[in-house]
């Protein structure tokens, strides 16, 4: 995991292209709550069906392909001192901005890294090539960023999308779980049956801040029988200490932000 890096170039970057911002759900007690936001959407990235082909075509090799190459990327990643080389380049991308979207908050502006795509190839392929052989059934994407990086890691992997929504924008019967915000509660939202008892999940979001969306994400999961193997995040602000409220739920996240 590496700590990201905020550019100067970043800090003095126009606010007119703001995207919505989302909310961080209210922090334990004597943690920093200027992490709060709203969400909201995110531009979609036109280069998404070049980017799913090309990982397509990367699972069709063999065991022992597979094997070489990923003894090849270890051995390259020793010579690198451990660190992977494309986390640097996916942090470097990633544009923080200060002061939005109310004062005090640092930003993290993923749509830069979007408009990159090796960068944004790079933090698909980091996370499957973790979950491609863990026998993932379902990746549930945490509205809205989550819708983003999940759908690409879910058809690289073999397993379906479930979108985790937010109240009154899924169609069909839903199963709903409620969670704190900083100032009152909000709702998660996911369709009955979509989930099934004994599967395997795997939750995407774009950032783990004080991590009460993701418990919610894990609630619904797990109330419905099927086992959450993992939480996965691009970005993490470890001072709000979001893991901790996981409790025993492993999270993986790419890069890490001092706020």
């Amino acid at each position: 995991m590496l700590s990201l890096q905020k550019l100067a170039t970043s800090l003095s970057a126009p606010l007119s292209r703001r995207i919505e911002a989302r909310s961080i759900t209210r922090a334990p007690p004597g943690t920093i709550a200027a992490a709060h936001r709203r969400r909201g959407t995110a531009g979609r990235a036109n280069r998404g069906p070049s980017l799913s082909s090309g990982m397509a075509t990367s699972f069709e090799h063999s065991n022992g392909v597979r094997k070489v190459a990923k003894a090849a990327r270890d051995q390259h990643m020793a010579s690198q001192g451990g660190q992977d080389p494309r986390l640097a380049k996916i942090a470097s991308s990633i544009r923080v901005i200060p002061d939005f979207p109310k004062p005090g908050i640092m930003f993290q502006d993923i749509t830069t890294l979007l408009l990159n795509p090796e960068a944004f190839k790079d933090t698909i392929d980091l996370f499957v090539e973790r979950y491609r052989e863990q026998n993932i059934s379902v990746v549930a994407g945490v509205e809205a960023r989550g819708f983003i990086f999940g759908p690409p890691i879910a058809l690289a992997i073999g397993a379906k999308f479930v979108p985790m929504r937010k109240p009154n924008k899924l169609p069909g019967e839903v199963i709903s779980e409620e969670y704190s915000l900083e100032y009152g509660t909000d709702t998660m939202e996911m369709h009955v049956g979509a989930v099934q008892p004994g599967d395997r999940a795997l939750i995407v979001d774009d950032l783990i801040a004080t991590g009460g969306t993701l418990c919610a994400a894990i609630k619904l999961i797990e109330r419905v029988g099927a086992e959450v193997v993992e939480c996965a995040c691009a970005i993490e602000l470890p001072e709000l200490k979001g893991r901790d409220r996981l409790g025993d739920k492993p999270l993986f996240v790419l890069v890490s932000s001092d706020i």
